[in-house]
């Protein structure tokens, strides 16, 4: 058993292990992926820590990535480390960063992080993941509703959907709300993801944008529709046009949802999701 921090010299066997893997942490692979070629992410910015072989010389087994805002997502195979590389992990991970914001991803490997870490849970968000190994294209009728592919220029109109958004699908109900950075936040989304949203003249009412781009696969996420809209097929609509933006660049789509949010579950069933995993935040306190 052996766990060291991932170099390019291991560039190449990382990038065969993270495509197996992606779609159980697109947010892990988001921060990897430049033009679609991998990179290893500046210490500055986010280190990473990965399980070799003993016996296979420089393969990959499993990983995990703190950020420098205290960020921590594993990407562990369908086979989880032992208890052993686990604890190697967070003793590296707590060299690099010892305050922590957020365990982030497949509930089971969050939780065994967050055990060995021995920090106090505040909150925890539980969600659904949910993933889309179609790429075949919808077809988009004709309707009353204008869409349009959101540019950097767009963010201030997608300002009151992004922060409805997050406080109904991701944010805690006591959590202090740094609009600042969520308006950053939002323009860096406009500008480097797929963004799309509806009107009926001049009034904004529905958005969807991808928020993670992978190598074989996108996150969407900032699925939103104004409660007074809802019921009427419009979030469909839009998710249809951006699934078709996505597999026109033979990429599959994941996404996670509330795992109390049946309305949004039912949608994404009707186009095509599976649930394959339990998916949980973990807001914690060092």
């Amino acid at each position: 058993m052996a766990v060291i921090e991932l170099t390019s010299s291991y560039r190449e066997t990382f990038f065969n292990f993270a495509q197996k893997f992606e779609y159980k942490s697109i947010s892990f692979i988001t921060r990897m992926n430049h033009k679609e070629q991998l990179i290893i992410p500046p210490s500055k910015t986010a280190k990473i820590f990965c399980e070799v072989s003993d016996t296979i010389p420089g393969q990959i087994l499993n990983a995990v990535m703190i950020t420098s805002g205290g960020i921590v997502m594993p990407l562990f195979s369908d086979n989880s480390p032992s208890y052993q590389v686990v604890s190697k992990m967070v003793e590296k991970i707590i060299e690099y960063k010892k305050n922590f914001f957020c365990i982030l991803g497949i509930t089971k490997d969050t939780e065994y992080i967050k055990n060995i870490l021995n920090y106090t849970s505040y909150s925890t968000i539980n969600y659904s993941l949910l993933k889309k190994n179609t790429i075949t294209q919808f077809y988009i009728e004709k309707t009353s509703l204008t869409v349009k592919k959101a540019k950097k220029r767009d963010t201030m109109i997608l300002f009151p959907l992004e922060k409805a958004y997050l406080l109904e699908e991701v944010l805690m109900g006591s959590s202090e709300i740094n609009y600042q950075a969520i308006l950053m936040n939002l323009k860096k989304t406009c500008t480097n993801q797929n963004v799309y949203f509806g009107s009926f003249g001049k009034k904004v009412i529905a958005k969807v944008n991808t928020n993670g781009r992978g190598f074989k696969y996108n996150q969407i996420g900032g699925v939103y529709t104004k409660p007074e809209y809802r019921s009427q097929g419009i979030s469909t609509y839009l998710m249809k046009i951006l699934l078709n933006d996505i597999h026109s660049s033979e990429k599959k789509a994941v996404l996670y949802v509330k795992k109390e949010n049946k309305p949004a579950l039912a949608l994404y069933k009707k186009l095509g999701f599976q649930i394959i995993s339990d998916y949980s935040a973990h807001y914690i306190i060092s």
